[in-house]
């Protein structure tokens, strides 16, 4: 049997534990903690309020209504469109003709859309392009071409003969497409659409933009770039630049008075002037640009010449562009331009050497008798 000894040192443990009376355990109301909490809170809210500066009034900035397109007016003849996923166009560009162009009391013209297939159907010789509503103009349904097929990610040119009214003013026709069974489709289910002003008299200024897909330039080895560049590559090749205009918008019996070509919108790179010298500009048709536009010879005829940067910035008047676009109306859409330093292709310094010309423009004025 054990024996169970107490130690002197725990003897007076418990009579120590004895003698200490019990605390008692405080008991908080749920209902306090929450006030105190919520006090707390609204306390740090206070300071806070104080350390944050007053925020200054937001200066606003004024909004604009979007300019729209009229509305369109409802059709006039054929079924009602169709969104049908097998018959869907995008147009592309205006090919000629853009709106708003300047056309003379009963001119007649043709209007270019460069239309792309996105829907499933191939269109065949059996699709038209259908006048819709708006302002006819001489319109008649017109086959959109007369063999093969265009599917689906190709495109075309659409083509509508038409006849500028006899009186002066705005005017609008509206177009859709129709396939082989008389249903129309356009972009996304609404018309496209040609607009033209008619003035009987006057002086009229209009400033033309390069058509961009028709612009570019082309390098001595026969590459051809979307970038206008004239001047030479860091291989030594000379690098000649082609500009079109469409001048369809200007009327067969207008008087061509003063034109302008305009390049200020321009960079250099390298010292192109320095080494090879004047920058000339001639007469060339051509289109579509390749590699065999690049001109060879011995250029002559040069409408214009710059012989450095400061004479970029000049935009002049030259008689040979005016005889040229005079001889052009009722003929031609376009007047293209080739820009070259005729007195050396490369300054061979193994450097490039370019004018850049970012958004050439040609400056019409012409008078209607």
């Amino acid at each position: 049997m054990k024996k169970l000894f107490i130690t002197p040192l725990a003897l007076l443990s418990f009579v120590l534990a004895g003698c200490i009376p019990s605390i008692p355990t405080a008991t908080m109301d749920p209902g306090m903690y929450y006030t105190q909490a919520a006090q707390t809170i609204s306390a740090d809210q206070t300071r806070l309020a104080a350390l944050t500066p007053t925020p200054l009034p937001a200066t606003l900035t004024p909004t604009f209504a979007p300019t729209l397109e009229p509305s369109l007016p409802p059709p006039q003849s054929g079924s009602s469109p169709t969104t049908d996923p097998c018959n869907q166009a995008q147009l592309l560009y205006d090919v000629n003709i853009p709106d708003n162009s300047i056309m003379s009391p009963n001119q007649t013209f043709t209007k270019i859309w460069m239309l792309r297939n996105i829907g499933a159907c191939p269109w065949t010789s059996g699709y038209k392009l259908v006048f819709i509503s708006g302002d006819p103009m001489a319109a008649t349904t017109t086959p959109l071409l007369t063999h093969g097929s265009i599917l689906r990610g190709q495109s075309i040119e659409a083509t509508v003969t038409l006849k500028a009214p006899s009186g002066a003013g705005t005017y609008t026709g509206y177009w859709m497409l129709a396939d082989a069974s008389g249903r129309l489709f356009g972009l996304a289910g609404t018309p496209f659409w040609v607009r033209i002003k008619v003035v009987t008299t006057g002086t009229i200024t209009i400033s033309l933009n390069a058509v961009s897909f028709e612009s570019g330039s082309v390098s001595a080895n026969g590459a051809v770039s979307s970038e206008i560049n004239v001047g030479d590559t860091v291989n030594k090749e000379g690098i000649q630049s082609f500009i079109s205009f469409d001048i369809s918008s200007i009327p067969t019996r207008a008087t061509i008075d003063i034109v302008k070509l305009d390049l200020t919108q321009y960079e250099l790179i390298g010292d192109p002037f320095g080494g090879m010298g004047c920058l000339d500009v001639y007469q060339q048709d051509y289109t579509p640009l390749n590699s065999g536009d690049h001109f060879t010879g011995t250029p002559s005829g040069a409408f214009m010449e710059w012989c450095d940067p400061e004479a970029l910035n000049n935009v002049v008047a030259d008689g040979d562009f005016a005889t040229a676009i005079q001889a052009r109306l009722g003929t031609d859409t376009r007047i293209q331009f080739r820009l070259q330093f005729p007195g050396n292709e490369s300054n061979n310094d193994g450097m490039s050497d370019l004018v850049h010309v970012f958004v050439p423009f040609l400056i019409v004025q012409y008078t209607m008798p």
